[in-house]
């Protein structure tokens, strides 16, 4: 597991794809924040459509790829939060994100983590590491 957690130290800009509204497929970047208890952290908006999509089907997956074609793969179920201590440390650990909610007690930021089957592999030929959050 620290495994994971150290490619995405090393690489915390990650896409995630979600089932949109509308049926179809949607990706967009998001940020890794920090780790706690074995769980990754992110954030979002519960105004935004990306909220709005993993609200309603929490099973989504996302992505992050080194320059050299080393890449994570994370697959399972979005859990939202409603520790505000969670949301302050997220806040704490970026100064875009305190800009934007200033305070973990904003009605408007959520902090979600994932659970499911991580996967890290590369074009080696060597078989994939896989992992479970």
């Amino acid at each position: 597991m620290s495994e994971v957690i150290n490619f995405l130290k090393e690489n915390s800009l990650i896409y995630l794809a979600t089932s949109g509204l509308d049926g179809n497929a949607k990706v967009r970047p998001i940020l890794f924040y920090f780790e706690e208890g074995g769980k990754p952290y992110f954030c979002t908006a519960n105004t935004k459509p990306m909220f709005k999509e993993l609200d309603a089907n929490p099973n989504c997956e996302m992505v992050v790829a080194t320059p050299e074609f080393v890449w994570l793969r994370i697959a399972g179920k979005v859990e939202f939060t409603d520790s505000i201590e969670l949301k302050q440390k997220v806040i704490d650990s970026n100064e875009l994100v305190k800009a934007l909610y200033e305070t973990g007690e904003n009605p408007t930021f959520e902090v979600f983590t994932i659970s499911g089957k991580a996967t890290i592999a590369d074009f080696s030929g060597e078989p994939p590491k896989t992992y479970e959050l």
